[in-house]
């Protein structure tokens, strides 16, 4: 049986069912729809685009294709992505898009630019100290449309917020970009914080937890086997967080003082962050995270003979030398698996409404540039799972040389195109957007002017995500 100091530790209980405004749980929610979630992360400088790729069957440069993941063998697979293995059934692979609005933007330099564009696909605004963007982000959008009023609308987190690297990517209505939790405890102490601060969020948590606690009681040993060993698991991560954080386990919500933490490896504070979404998502407290991934100490992934530092002693010079080109291409692998563990998590933690929380999130993994050589061609991002919305388990490939042809609607101008090395991402965006439930037709701009004057229409979503 689970204490009532692990449930206040926990901070929610909505796996077991949603709490109404009025912080009562009612039976009935126990079958509620699941609610969407989605997760946002971004890594530094880009892909080793020739290791990235996956292309077993030598298909043709010229047309676009797609490729089953679910047929390939491990050998087949791309080694940079290799740890995602196991998902491959959750994955959306793109291979053919392209920061291309990124190129046309003027001013400030290119890994601002690129987070801007990336992550709003509007543009950046130097005017200030800090970069900003003409639009909000992505996340923001569907905070703003999926969020409960009594919860965190939106957690924003950043596993290195050094200025080089795990740079913010929310940025708010006003462009302005939204501060990140960069340690475990204080993304602890946002998500999970005391109820008994007086306010009205914590007011409305402790009813839910005082109640929850009770109907768990009552309503267990009515659960099967199966229904228990998913509870277990969740409540084993919580216990496995706890003991991780230091102590953080045997204090109760309402203490004054919390003990400090020392994650000073990247990823044991990796592995915290994806534990905290878990029960983030399970609790119901938030259902849209962004995560900075940082620019991790080379060591870490096996490249400290190479360079001590990912940025300008590896990334810059992967095209000049073959060592840094395989250093960049474990730098990505060890990125994958700790996206690996994220997802891992997420799909050992039971929903309310059945099934487990990756089944209802999507998660879309980008970068701010296509390389490292500040490039913004082959941006190559990876969804998983949103199964609800795209037809997952595939590799998509649409031509890189090939010149994207995109027109603008009659009304502004017959016609134009112009050329980049793969589609605006935009459409990606809007994409996305539309999975999560928004009724959107551009994310950032509708339209932007190419190099040679051409209209480039940014509007609609991405083609064949879904079939």
């Amino acid at each position: 049986m689970v204490s009532r100091r692990q449930l206040l530790q926990l901070g929610g209980l909505a796996a077991f069912g949603a709490v109404l405004p009025d912080g009562v749980m009612q039976r009935s929610a126990l079958a509620s729809v699941r609610p969407r979630r989605l997760v946002l992360i971004s890594h530094c400088h880009g892909w080793p685009y020739a290791a990235w790729r996956m292309r077993p069957e030598q298909q043709p440069e010229e047309h676009p294709w797609t490729i089953n993941l679910e047929s390939l063998s491990r050998n087949e697979f791309s080694q940079p992505l290799a740890p995602l293995y196991e998902h491959r059934h959750r994955l959306l692979v793109l291979d053919g898009l392209s920061l291309a609005t990124a190129e046309l933007d003027i001013g400030g330099n290119r890994h601002d630019r690129g987070w801007v564009h990336a992550w709003t696909g509007g543009n950046a605004d130097f005017a200030g100290r800090d970069t900003r963007s003409t639009f909000p982000s992505l996340d923001q959008l569907v905070a703003a449309q999926i969020a409960r009023a009594d919860r965190l609308p939106s957690l924003e987190l950043s596993v290195d917020a050094a200025l080089e690297a795990g740079r913010p990517i929310a940025y708010n209505q006003g462009g302005v970009r939204l501060p990140v939790e960069s340690t475990p405890m204080a993304a602890w102490q946002r998500v999970f914080g005391p109820a008994s601060t007086g306010d009205e969020v914590g007011r409305r948590r402790s009813m839910a937890l005082d109640f929850a606690y009770n109907e768990y009681r009552e309503l267990t040993a009515r659960f099967d086997a199966t229904a228990r060993a998913r509870v277990d698991a969740h409540f084993a991560l919580v216990e496995r967080l706890g003991g991780r954080i230091g102590g953080l386990a045997e204090l109760a919500c309402d203490a004054s003082t919390r003990p400090e933490d020392s994650f000073e490896q990247y990823d044991r504070r990796f592995d915290a962050f994806a534990d905290i979404i878990g029960m983030a998502f399970g609790c119901d407290i938030t259902r849209v995270v962004s995560l900075s991934l940082g620019e991790m100490p080379t060591a870490e992934f096996g490249a400290a003979a190479i360079s001590d530092k990912v940025h300008k002693g590896i990334a810059h010079y992967i095209y000049d030398d073959v060592d840094k080109y395989a250093a960049m291409t474990d730098y990505i692998e060890h990125h994958a698996r700790q996206v690996a563990r994220l997802v891992s998590t997420l799909a050992e933690i039971p929903d309310a409404g059945g099934g487990s929380l990756m089944d209802s999130t999507l998660i879309v993994w980008g970068s701010e540039l296509g390389d490292g050589w500040h490039g913004y061609r082959h941006y190559c991002p990876v969804l998983i799972g949103g199964s609800w919305a795209f037809k997952t388990g595939r590799y998509l490939y649409w031509p890189h040389t090939t010149p994207a042809e995109m027109r603008v609607p009659p009304q502004l101008v017959d016609g134009g195109a112009t050329r980049f090395s793969g589609i605006p991402h935009q459409r990606l965006l809007v994409s996305v957007a539309g999975a999560m439930g928004l009724d959107v037709d551009h994310v950032g701009p509708r339209y932007v002017r190419g190099q040679r004057g051409d209209f480039i229409d940014l509007t609609g979503p991405l083609d064949r995500l879904v079939s």
